[in-house]
């Protein structure tokens, strides 16, 4: 009888252990995954965006970056792999932007030419 008990708990354990594995494996895809969409949004909305808009989805995008790294240590191999997806994407943004504010600087200024002959 106490060998029953035994291996019931031990069974019991296992079980526990695996749903609280797979219930963490679920909420990493699912944090990746609105994350996901986050930088989809945002990848779009960074092409007319100002460069103060810019700077605040990039430091958004930072924080929240940061902030799911912490728990990289539970995620299976197909959330690693949608996290690498996002990152590219979101450097490819990180370098589209650049290019557009890097462009805008360098655009010339209009300048006023003095008339001649005006004197």
């Amino acid at each position: 009888m106490k060998h029953i008990k035994s291996c019931a708990l031990a069974c019991l354990l296992a079980c526990l252990v695996m749903a609280c594995t797979s219930e963490t494996r679920h909420s990493a895809n699912r944090e990746v995954e609105e994350f996901s969409a986050w930088v989809d949004e945002n990848s779009k909305r960074a092409e007319t965006a100002t460069e103060e808009e810019w700077n605040e989805m990039e430091a958004e995008y930072n924080y929240k970056a940061t902030e799911i790294e912490k728990r990289s240590a539970d995620w299976d191999d197909q959330t690693k792999a949608e996290w690498e997806k996002v990152r590219t994407q979101w450097q490819e943004t990180v370098g589209r932007a650049n290019t557009r504010f890097r462009a805008t600087d360098e655009e010339p200024e209009f300048e006023v030419e003095p008339e001649e002959g005006g004197q």
